[in-house]
């Protein structure tokens, strides 16, 4: 790799040999060159080659190395031919070949210095390897690099982001955004490793191949975006949101020994330690695709399906929910009880119970849950039909010091299959709607639920709902309907109780018998759920 003062020195040698002027000095360090150097070597060929070419043309005096000065293109018996008497003076040049013949001598001498620069930069590092373009909200962990918007990252720098979001560009051009508790590592370009943390990247043509390495697998993109996800127990996601992914796990010595081409709407978890790909549902809201404020955004996810995951729920920021379960190795605390006598039909003491959520929400907590338009989606089971109670609460909200009856509720009916809801209104009146279509629920089926409320304007009687439920292993719902008319929600009042999977802690009757898992809260309505009500 030649230094710029070695370029310029090379071109003087690459002259003086033309013309026969170099010293056994010089002509050694231009061997010395020419052989250590690939760039030389190609350099002095060029330069060589295009000298050689003027002077066939006639065009330029190729000096005591090259042809004689006196040379002729023609045919010595050509020349014979021309009489004695005629005279032998040159004629005149055009003058137009001449500038034609310094324009190209010119171009070339340029184009032999932009092979050589080029070359030489291909073998430098660049510069910076991303530029972080925005920031919002962003707290960095204690002891760690305070990174600022429009800084420049190098390999080797490491992001260890505690809250909030922040959104890099890539040298290529390709954006990634990190959210939450995040460590990225920068290895080289279009290379990061995520040790930890919520990850999203939009990868442009020009960019494919973009690869993050997690703890025990590699994301490799090959276009468009993707989602990744590590938790602090190495449990990975890949989320492939468009385009094509291929996914590899590695071994302890960072050998691939599975992959797997993952294509749009496609997203499969991986435990610590396993060589299995587990396929699960493709969730776009988990992760934050451009700082616009009004995106869908995962408020809180809780799976419900294992206790020991269930404790903890995040926000949108990765500001954790410390719930509350039952009791606190996840026993529901009617285990072993009678229903109470008044009412037969009672929920009864089912094992299922432990998977419900019982909290009291802060007013931070409160604030979150944007009831001017959300989307709430759940998975449920009703393995227990005979046992159930006439109206049996999916998800349910209310503050008894400020009021009487619940603030938000979310209910089904096992034997007709009736969906409904109820909600204080912004004039502190409850109402009730359920949708018209009656389908039983079948016995130990799961059904993914999902419903929409949209406050649509300030009007106070214009919003929109859609219920929505689809039986599991069917991609067409058996029961979906959409309310127009619907008036305004009132915001969650803290000090209020979240429970998913009953009302109270002494009304089991209303407590839903079976299972329920997957429960998301989301502020916005994703575009999948717009196309369902813009269909009805």
């Amino acid at each position: 790799m030649l230094t710029p003062e070695e370029q310029e020195e090379l071109m003087q040698l690459c002259w003086e040999y033309q013309y026969g002027n170099l010293t056994s000095r010089q002509a050694s360090h231009l061997e010395k060159l020419v052989l250590q150097s690939d760039s030389a070597r190609d350099f002095f060929i060029q330069y060589s080659g295009m000298c050689a070419n003027l002077e066939w043309e006639g065009i330029v005096d190729p000096g005591p190395l090259g042809r004689s000065s006196d040379y002729e293109p023609l045919p010595s018996g050509e020349l014979k031919t021309i009489p004695d008497h005629l005279g032998t003076a040159p004629a005149a040049p055009d003058r137009r070949k001449v500038l034609s013949a310094i324009l190209a001598f010119s171009i070339c001498i340029l184009a032999a210095a932009y092979l050589l620069t080029s070359s030489l930069l291909l073998n430098q590092a660049p510069r910076y390897l991303v530029r972080i373009i925005n920031t919002k909200n962003v707290v960095w962990s204690a002891g760690k690099q305070n990174w600022r918007q429009d800084d420049l990252l190098h390999a080797g720098d490491l992001l260890h982001l505690s809250s909030g979001m922040i959104e890099l560009e890539t040298i290529s051009g390709a954006k990634i955004i990190l959210k939450g508790e995040s460590h990225l590592t920068l290895v080289q370009p279009d290379q990061f490793m995520l040790d930890q943390g919520n990850l999203f990247a939009h990868v442009p043509p020009q960019s494919q191949g973009l690869t993050v390495d997690t703890p025990a697998s590699r994301v490799v993109d090959l276009g468009t975006s993707f989602g990744l996800i590590v938790t602090p127990a190495r449990e990975t996601e890949v989320h492939v949101l468009k385009g094509l992914v291929r996914f590899d796990l590695l071994d302890e010595n960072r050998q691939t020994t599975i992959t797997r081409d993952l294509t749009e709407n496609i997203a499969v978890r991986v435990q610590p330690d396993s060589r299995k790909m587990t396929r699960i549902k493709s969730t776009p809201e988990l992760f934050v695709q451009n700082l616009v404020p009004d995106q869908p955004q995962l408020i809180a996810h809780w799976k419900l399906s294992e206790p020991e995951a269930s404790s903890i729920a995040h926000d949108s920021g990765e500001h954790q929910l410390h719930l509350k379960i039952l009791e606190d190795q996840g026993q529901s605390p009617f285990a072993g009880c009678q229903a109470p006598q008044n009412i037969t039909s009672a929920a009864g003491p089912f094992e299922t119970q432990y998977h419900k959520l019982f909290r009291t929400f802060s007013e931070q907590e409160a604030s979150l849950f944007d009831m001017q338009r959300f989307t709430i989606e759940l998975w449920a089971r009703n393995p227990n039909i005979k046992q159930q109670g006439d109206s049996d609460t999916l998800f349910h909200y209310r503050n008894t010091n400020l009021h009487s009856t619940s603030q938000f509720n979310l209910f089904t009916d096992d034997r007709s299959g009736i969906l409904g809801f109820g909600f204080l209104n912004t004039e502190d009146q409850y109402r009730s709607f359920h949708i018209e279509k009656r389908v039983p629920w079948d016995q130990d089926r799961w059904y993914h639920i999902v419903f929409t409320y949209d406050a649509n304007s300030a009007a106070p009687h214009d919003s929109i709902v859609t219920f929505t439920r689809t039986p599991e292993f069917s991609s067409r719902p058996d029961l979906q309907q959409t309310l127009t008319n619907i008036p305004d929600i009132a915001p969650l009042t803290p000090g209020g109780i979240l429970a998913i999977g009953g009302s109270t802690l002494t009304d089991i009757s209303r407590h839903w018998g079976g299972e329920i898992s997957d429960v998301r809260f989301i502020n916005g309505i994703p575009a999948r759920y717009l196309q369902q009500r813009n269909s009805n």
